[in-house]
């Protein structure tokens, strides 16, 4: 029997047993999609290593209320997810708190469980098979991949949204007898989390979902399980001490931050150079969903075709309603529309098993193979960066690419023999090979990591003299905060200058194009103990800083 044929029968075999069969399964399939790169890749500028200095500083300062970066403050999220780092920080160690995977955990964890909770809203909102196949598209698809490997808020995020839709999914399917128990208090709970850790973007997300609901069924007592009295005092218990006490601590600062500039900025204008018409996650999503987007045309075809069911009226109310408002915000980031993925990966599973011809048309054949070549120059991405800055293929390139080369081949072989199943483990090996060819290889190019080098010149420091204070000049990245064992300090030249003067020890970065003002400030002999030069990921730049010691 072909490998193809026994994996088709496993799988199917799989999702006919009792659910926590295919469940486990899932949340194994995706920690392999989510692992590669998740330990080896450094610091990545800007946001992620902003999140984890914030909470680095959290956890020294024992300050669980304010949110503070460097020698100012945070205030463009809520405080959830900083509690879930620092509470990552304290359980793998202290001594850790300058890794940068540890502060990943929670991002991880909830990416796994998102997978989790896409195979349990997909079991009751369709068939056991297309459930298992839903969860796996979500496991394949390269922006869960890319957030399940960033300490950020999305994760969690999505995780948070996917509970409370689970249980609005038992409720408009099965009614009040699926909510009995404590479901209506998770509803209530994810709702409240979700405000811990990005505002209102999760009760929005949800909140458009019923109200879709609201006008389909055309009133509101269906609603009544969800015991919205209790419930929202529920919601009001987990919300509001912390933001009563961040408004006490702050004045109005985090709300003019979080609200004005952040929230309300982006969706009047294109914040940090991420402004794109209307329409761009429309386009964009055949790259962000991939390779699951290989059978967004099914889901497409069959929302479309079944739109009268009650199971597609419910990923129709999810979709439209939030990707219309993501559509119409002038900031346009590709995560943004993550929460509405889950939904696309239902309708996809659910329309590639639906569809009544084994075999498909020369159109999709020529779309298929498109996509299939999309792998091929994923891969080759990485590759011509990497040769800009002198860093050939190795090792761990070519194994991505022998992967997705034999996720090429599966997934053809899979799709044009008429497989149910068997295809989405092809599609598991494109996404594991462009993370092995992608991120495997990019943590390797030491160019674009000028803040390793740094932190590398900082311990030379220290071996010379004792614990010199540290200041940079032209260079302000997180990542040189969260790497160092002293909060540097960031300043112009001549304040540089002044500092060093008057410290015991200090070791000073300086951009090329500052040296000159600097050196001219100094009023002490130093030396130049190393030089830097790269790539800067997050302001997207290139690096010259010289390492002036003082002691």
């Amino acid at each position: 029997m072909l490998l193809r044929e026994r994996a088709e029968l496993a799988l199917a075999d799989l999702a006919a047993g009792p659910s926590w069969r295919p469940t486990a399964f899932v949340a194994l399939f995706a920690l392999v999609m989510f692992l590669p790169g998740f330990f080896s890749l450094p610091p990545i500028d800007r946001d992620e290593t902003r999140f984890a200095q914030a909470s680095r500083q959290m956890v020294e300062s024992g300050d669980y209320i304010d949110i503070r970066l460097g020698e100012g403050t945070r205030y463009k999220k809520p405080v959830g997810i900083y509690w879930l780092q620092a509470a990552a920080v304290q359980l793998v160690g202290v001594n850790h708190d300058q890794e940068i995977w540890v502060y990943r955990l929670p991002s991880l964890v909830m990416a796994v469980a998102a997978v989790m909770l896409t195979y349990l809203i997909a079991l009751s909102l369709v068939g056991a098979q297309s459930a298992l196949l839903a969860a796996l598209l979500m496991a394949v698809c390269f922006v869960l991949g890319g957030e399940a490997r960033l300490a950020k808020t999305d994760a969690t995020l999505l995780v948070t949204i996917l509970a409370a839709q689970l249980v609005l999914a038992r409720l408009h399917m099965r009614g009040a007898e699926a909510l009995r128990g404590g479901w209506p208090w998770l509803f209530w709970g994810a709702m409240g989390v979700s405000m811990l850790i990005k505002g209102p973007i999760g009760p929005m997300v949800v909140g458009l979902t019923l109200l879709a609901l609201i006008a389909i069924r055309r009133g509101v007592s269906w609603l009544a399980p969800l015991r919205w009295g209790w419930g929202i005092l529920l919601f009001l218990l987990i919300v509001l001490p912390w933001y009563v006490a961040i408004t006490v601590k702050s004045g109005d600062a985090f709300w003019a931050e979080a609200l004005g500039r952040d929230l309300i900025g982006k969706i009047g204008e294109g914040q940090e150079s991420h402004g794109a018409p209307f329409g761009s996650y429309a386009l964009a999503v055949w790259f962000t969903f991939w390779p699951a987007s290989i059978l967004l045309p099914f889901g497409l075809w069959y929302g479309w075709l079944a739109r009268r069911e009650a199971a597609v009226l419910f990923c129709l109310a999810w979709i439209i309603p939030s990707w219309l408002v993501f559509e119409i915000a002038a900031t346009k980031l590709i995560h943004y529309v993550l929460p509405l993925f889950p939904a696309l990966a239902i309708l996809s599973a659910r329309g590639w098993l639906a569809r009544e011809q084994e075999r498909f048309g020369r159109v999709y054949s020529v779309f298929l193979a498109v996509f299939l070549l999309l792998a091929l120059l994923l891969a080759a991405a990485p590759l011509v960066f990497a040769l800009q800055y002198g860093r050939g293929p190795g090792l761990i390139w070519a194994s991505g690419l022998a992967i997705s080369l034999l996720g090429i081949g599966w997934v053809w072989g899979a799709m044009r023999g008429g497989d149910r199943l068997a295809p989405v483990l092809g599609m598991g090996a494109l996404s594991l090979g462009l993370s092995v060819s992608l991120f495997g290889h990019l943590a390797r190019l030491d160019a674009i990591w000028p803040s390793n080098a740094m932190a590398a010149l900082e311990q030379k420091a220290d071996a010379m003299c004792e614990a010199p204070q540290i200041l940079s000049v032209g260079y302000g990245e997180a990542s040189l905060l969260l790497l160092s064992p002293r909060m540097p300090l960031f300043r112009g030249a001549e304040a540089a200058a002044e500092a060093a003067g008057v410290a015991p020890c200090a070791l000073v970065f300086v951009r090329a194009d500052q040296r000159a003002t600097f050196e001219a400030a100094s009023v002490r002999p130093y030396e130049v103990i190393g030089e830097v030069k790269g790539f800067a990921l997050g302001g997207a730049d290139d690096v010259d800083m010289a390492a002036y010691l003082f002691r």
